[in-house]
């Protein structure tokens, strides 16, 4: 199961039916560039894109996850052991939506615990967070204001509160994003990209927002903020937090009781003595990216 070979096989078959990206993509409802990012090997396609984009190509399902056309007689050997495959690869980030069709063969096999593993990393591997960073939030980037390079992505701070990880991240060109983790349920060291912002203009305040059963989850993010920025405010359920900031930037993660409100209101950047700054350094709130 790679990436590349992946990619090399749809480009393969766009070409052989005649089709150009953007036909492609147009019967697969997404963009011409992510059908760029699968067949470069930067990206895969989610996970209710694999059956439409199979179809579209006259491939199966599986051919699509082993990279090349397959005979009758290969096929259900093929299913089975990419999952052993996967596995054997944990080192690098696995492609989520490849893990979730994998599930569905493994569960007679009772291997629903190796999915969980080979699907999360620990929290003391900060080069396994960046990479699943990149390879989640990447997934994303179809818009040409995101200018985040996702291949140069490293992490710069982190922060944990419960069950959830956040880390703020940036690239060479000094743009930010922020990921967040869940921990997993199986194995409570280890750790899952769920979401976060795909990019950050540098010098700006934002926030991602998400409610559970039990709390608000509301993280607080940006980089290369101004330096007289010593604080920064925001609202929630009537309750106005002030949190200081270091280093020109912030990541705060809230667990916030009230699951009725999720949205951080009012984002504000304060100096020293608490007053204001010129707006123009914060940005609105986003939801869970799923």
């Amino acid at each position: 199961m790679d990436a590349k070979t992946t990619g090399q096989l749809i480009a393969a078959r766009r070409r052989a039916l005649e089709l150009s990206q953007a036909e492609l993509a147009e019967r697969l409802h997404v963009t011409d560039k992510a059908v760029s990012r699968w067949e470069t090997g930067r990206g895969m396609p989610a996970i209710d894109s694999l059956e439409p984009l199979a179809e579209a190509l006259g491939l199966s399902v599986s051919e699509l996850l082993s990279g090349r056309e397959l005979t009758a007689e290969e096929l259900p050997r093929e299913a089975g052991s990419q999952l052993v495959e996967t596995m054997r690869k944990n080192a690098g980030m696995v492609w989520r939506g490849v893990l979730a069709t994998l599930l569905v063969l493994a569960l007679p096999l009772g291997l629903f615990p190796a999915y969980h593993y080979v699907t999360t990393v620990p929290e003391t591997d900060r080069a396994a967070l960046e990479k699943q960073a990149a390879a989640y939030l990447g997934g994303f980037s179809e818009s040409d204001e995101w200018a985040f390079d996702y291949d140069a992505l490293r992490i710069v701070e982190t922060d944990r509160k419960g069950d959830y990880l956040a880390a703020l991240c940036m690239d060479e060109a000094g743009n930010w994003c922020m990921c967040e983790y869940d921990r997993d349920g199986l194995f409570p060291d280890r750790w899952r990209a769920n979401g976060g912002k795909p990019w950050l203009e540098n010098g700006t305040l934002g926030s991602w927002n998400f409610g559970t059963q039990q709390e608000a989850v509301i993280i607080l993010c940006g980089g290369g903020l101004p330096a007289e920025a010593a604080y920064y405010t925001f609202q929630n359920s009537g309750i106005t937090y002030i949190c200081p900031i270091q280093n020109r930037q912030v990541l705060d993660v809230f667990l916030l009781p009230d699951t009725a409100d999720i949205v951080s209101r009012g984002l504000e950047l304060l100096d020293k003595d608490l007053r204001p700054l010129p707006k123009g350094g914060v940005e609105g709130s986003a939801a869970r990216i799923s």
